[in-house]
């Protein structure tokens, strides 16, 4: 005689069936978003190489791998935009064509990169 607390096969069976559904759309939805992520920060990284901010970096000795590594996405985000929006950029051009220009006299991200040297 059965009891009325015990779960049938077929109960168990669709239990189990529900959860590894559940389980394989989790995996995938991690995967996808490990994909995007690393997507948009290669992209960042790709925006960061075409701005005068990746000279700046060498110029003030850091570690590319360091800086990537320390520096948040947003971080990277308020260096790209205030490089962009340079109110001096002719004065970092000619720095880095040899003039003797300071880059913590004009420079939007100094004081962020400075502290990143340690």
């Amino acid at each position: 005689m059965p009891y009325y607390d015990d779960i049938s096969a077929q109960t168990l069976l669709i239990i189990g069936s529900i959860v590894a559904v559940i389980f394989i759309i989790m995996l995938l939805r991690i995967c996808f978003n490990i994909s995007v992520l690393r997507k948009s920060r290669k992209e960042q990284d790709a925006r960061i190489q075409q701005l005068l901010l990746s000279n700046m970096i060498d110029r003030l000795n850091i570690p590319r791998k360091y800086y990537f590594r320390k520096t948040s996405d947003q971080g990277k985000e308020q260096h790209i935009w205030a490089c962009e929006r340079c109110p001096k950029p002719g004065e970092c051009e000619d720095m880095f064509l040899g003039e003797d220009i300071k880059p913590d006299t004009f420079y939007p991200n100094y004081n962020e990169l400075e502290k990143l040297k340690g």
